[in-house]
């Protein structure tokens, strides 16, 4: 019984340091996103009204493991990155923003919330996504505007 709630424990810790070499780095080394996430809402719906581009905020938590399968597999696939291109991301974590979850009705993390230059809501989508499906959600948005 107690095994079980150390591994679990020791899990979680992996998964957190990861998450905080990943955020450190934003580097991409093997397993760590490549995407540069800027960390403030606020800034990047600025940036995003002076260049015209949509705003994709991604909603996240390090214990979650849906969050870190996507840090590992999407946000490290070039064809992301590249989709990724011409948007502005951005990452807000769960443990800190429960506001976020509420202004926008999310009830589950990985959630991604996209934005118009003008701050409109352009889509929203909640849990895991490949990489295809992560793409298609982006491309749909930026077409949209």
């Amino acid at each position: 019984m107690t095994d079980g709630i150390f591994r679990r424990l020791r899990t979680r810790a992996a998964q957190a340091a990861l998450a905080a070499f990943c955020g450190v780095l934003l580097l991409g080394s093997s397993g760590c996103s490549r995407v540069f996430w800027r960390p403030d809402l606020g800034g990047g719906m600025r940036l995003a009204g002076e260049r015209n581009q949509v705003v994709v905020v991604a909603y996240w938590s390090s214990l979650n493991a849906d969050c870190m399968r996507m840090e590992e597999k999407v946000f490290t696939n070039p064809e992301v990155v590249k989709t990724l291109r011409g948007t502005i991301p951005v990452r807000i974590s769960s443990l800190t923003n429960q506001r976020f979850a509420e202004d926008y009705g999310l009830t589950t993390v990985p959630a991604f919330v996209i934005f118009g230059p003008d701050g409109g809501v352009l889509r929203i989508s909640q849990g895991y996504m490949d990489e295809a499906r992560f793409r298609g959600m982006v491309e749909a948005a930026k077409l949209s505007m």
